[in-house]
């Protein structure tokens, strides 16, 4: 179990901005977003869902009033130990469920700056599809697959204490993916089946499966899998879609079938949700669109269709198709807040879609990643990052305002699919010209310029580890040796051989030094056509990881699974010794030096970054920065104090405004 100090960065961190990863998708499978925030948030848009092993609830309007309790409006929670599958907030908006692809489901406070966690339970032997809570925030309902006949897919659970709320009818296979709760009294409760095609209603509590007469409750209105059912807030009405491409409203309290629209999508329906109007209805589909219905009649007997966002058509840059992209299937939708129309695609990105009649009648994507962030490339002049994943996907960022600003597009991308290579990107540079060069699993280096991937590509013939660019000099670290390559053009050498493993290297600013760290704890030091100049010996004790030269030039950090050591690199004498700066757990994995090279930062897969002052020795330390690991660290420049963003694992970005902290503690 997770401690309830690593749910989140702690609240004391000076943490300017964080932009979190990106939804959960499976194709086929329905994405659960949640865009109601609860009592306490109420008329705010935020939406909450679940990113690799995280919980996301981000607002979607900047400058948004924050979180209970929290300096932000984002908060990215991370006490579970697996890939989560769904988060809901509590209709009083102080406690938060969120469940796991091992069956696990928490239960942890929104408005509690360390997110204490109210219950940890096995809820069920696989993973939880969907969560509702009832309205009084005091019983919480769930669905999703059994791994045995002799568990359950479906449950009902008091908040505190996890005891069974009474006895749910199961369905065929034990899948299910759809529960709601309706929201006032008397309480019902629906879950729909993904095989057997039957919605069960329930009444209680205790809750006990209500017996069909007279058609009424309606079971059978699906003719394939239901993915998803919704209460409206004033609990009249209930609606449920599913693989037939059909939508079908129900009455509130005796659930008799009302209306059923047929085929009113092209491909399955795998989400719906209510406005906050209890009249507004939206679905998203397999074809790649989003629907606006409105119920014009109070019993539900009437419904029209008002709206169609043709969202993966504008992904395509408003190319038409026959058969909808892969990567644009919307897979979740939820009005967040109430009000703001929002959808998921299976390629993550968030669409916000704009409700018809509004003046800016364009759909806005939230792009980023989803997958654990692999490279990082930092291009200051242009006000640019880069960042790279394991799903081979190239995001581009506004360094100073810290925002995805858009995916990179391959040459084929009628999948929607975004990927630049075709496995994992270990390694990225920018070059003199602005240009971008990503390696990837595929050996190959991919160039883009101006944000457009160009058609020339370099094969570099072996798996790369790290790269270096000086100014006009690229050095690509594989793993049969190093590839020099001379304004981004490779030199008839191919790929030089080293004697040794090699983890990372550095080009100097000057392009005549390269510096190689190897797995045999040495410093090799090479001019600029890889002829052997020296060698630190004795410098570290565990295999090198990380480097970075002062902007000066002067000096060299090296990182290695323990200590961070400085050298000269006039004369390669010791700055800072191994011993003296040994608090990280694990690798260092990224280094950065302060504008005014008095600062070190060092980032690791231990999630800590710390910050190292030379002249007085002092540290500064900061847990939990980034799930899983960090990948790249940098200082702004052009900010008068020490801001900084950093990078991790767990695809999120965030800056920090370390300024205060440095004064107080280096002086």
């Amino acid at each position: 179990m997770a401690s309830n100090s690593n749910a989140c960065i702690p609240v004391s961190y000076p943490v300017t901005k964080q932009v979190p990863g990106l939804p959960n998708t499976i194709r086929g499978e329905p994405c659960s977003l949640d865009g109601e925030s609860g009592r306490i948030s109420s008329g705010k848009t935020f939406l909450s869902y679940t990113s690799g092993k995280t919980c996301v609830i981000r607002s979607l309007k900047p400058g948004e009033e924050n979180l209970p309790n929290s300096k932000s409006s984002i908060l990215v929670y991370r006490g579970h130990q697996y890939a989560t599958s769904c988060v809901k907030i509590s209709t009083s908006g102080a406690y938060a469920c969120s469940g796991d692809t091992r069956g696990k489901l928490r239960i942890w406070a929104l408005d509690h700056e360390e997110h204490l966690c109210k219950l940890e339970t096995q809820a069920l032997s696989s993973t939880v599809r969907e969560i509702s809570w009832d309205g009084e925030s005091k019983r919480i309902a769930f669905a999703g697959d059994r791994l045995d006949n002799q568990s359950v897919c479906t449950r009902v659970i008091q908040w505190d204490t996890g005891t069974n709320q009474g006895s749910l009818s199961q369905h065929l296979k034990g899948k299910s993916c759809a529960v709601a709760f309706k929201p006032n009294r008397p309480f019902r409760l629906a879950t729909g089946g993904k095989e057997d095609m039957k919605i069960h209603f329930h009444k209680g509590p205790p809750f006990t499966k209500i017996p069909v007469e007279d058609g009424a409750p309606c079971e059978h209105a699906h003719e394939k899998g239901i993915n998803c059912v919704r209460y409206s807030s004033n609990g009249e009405l209930v609606a449920s879609v599913g693989g037939d491409k059909s939508l079908c409203i129900y009455d509130g309290k005796n659930l008799a079938l009302k209306t059923k629209l047929d085929n009113i999508h092209t491909g399955t329906i795998y989400a719906c949700a209510w406005a906050a109007d209890n009249k507004s209805l939206m679905t998203s589909s397999a074809d790649g669109t989003c629907k606006l219905f409105e119920v014009t009649s109070a019993d539900g007997t009437s419904v029209q269709e008002k709206h169609t966002w043709k969202v993966a058509e504008h992904m395509l840059g408003g190319e038409k198709y026959d058969k909808a992209p892969r990567g644009g299937m919307q897979l979740g939708c939820a009005f967040a807040g109430g009000t703001t129309p929002v959808s998921v695609a299976t390629n993550n990105q968030i669409s916000i879609l704009p409700m018809p009649g509004q003046d800016n009648n364009k759909i806005e994507i939230l792009t980023g990643h989803n997958a654990p962030i692999g490279a990082v490339a930092f291009d200051q002049n242009n006000g640019l990052f880069f960042t790279a994943d394991s799903d081979g996907i190239i995001c581009k960022w506004d360094l100073k305002k810290l925002n995805a600003l858009e995916r990179i597009i391959p040459a084929d991308n009628k999948e929607l699919s975004y990927q630049v290579h075709k496995g994992a990107i270990s390694a990225m540079t920018v070059l003199k010209d602005s240009r971008l060069v990503s390696m990837g699993w595929d050996d190959t280096a991919h160039y883009t310029k101006d944000g457009k991937l160009q058609s020339e590509s370099l094969d570099i013939t072996a798996q790369p580890i790290a790269v270096s660019t000086g100014t006009s000099l690229t050095a690509i670290l594989t793993v049969k040796g190093v590839m020099l390559l001379k304004d981004g053009k490779q030199g008839s050498r191919g790929i030089i051989p080293l004697s040794y493993e090699a983890n990372c290297i550095m080009v100097s600013k000057d392009d005549k030094t390269i510096y190689v760290g190897g797995d045999d704890c040495k410093i090799y030091v090479y001019s600029s056509d890889l002829e052997e100049k020296h060698v630190i010996a004795d410098g570290h004790l565990k295999p090198i990881h990380s480097f970075a030269l002062s902007n000066d030039g002067t000096m060299l950090a090296a990182g290695d699974t323990r200590d961070v050591c400085v050298f000269k690199t006039a004369d390669f004498s010791t700055v800072v010794k191994k011993g003296k700066w040994g608090f990280h757990l694990q690798k260092i994995t990224t280094l950065a030096w302060s504008q005014d090279d008095k600062v070190v930062a060092s980032g690791g897969s231990d999630d800590s970054i710390y910050l190292w002052n030379i002249a007085t020795m002092k540290r500064l330390h900061y847990q939990f920065a980034h799930r899983g690991g960090v990948v790249g660290l940098v200082f702004k420049e052009g900010t008068p104090g020490m801001n900084m963003i950093s990078v991790g694992k767990d695809s999120c970005a965030v800056e920090w405004d370390f300024t205060e902290d440095a004064k107080k503690k280096f002086g």
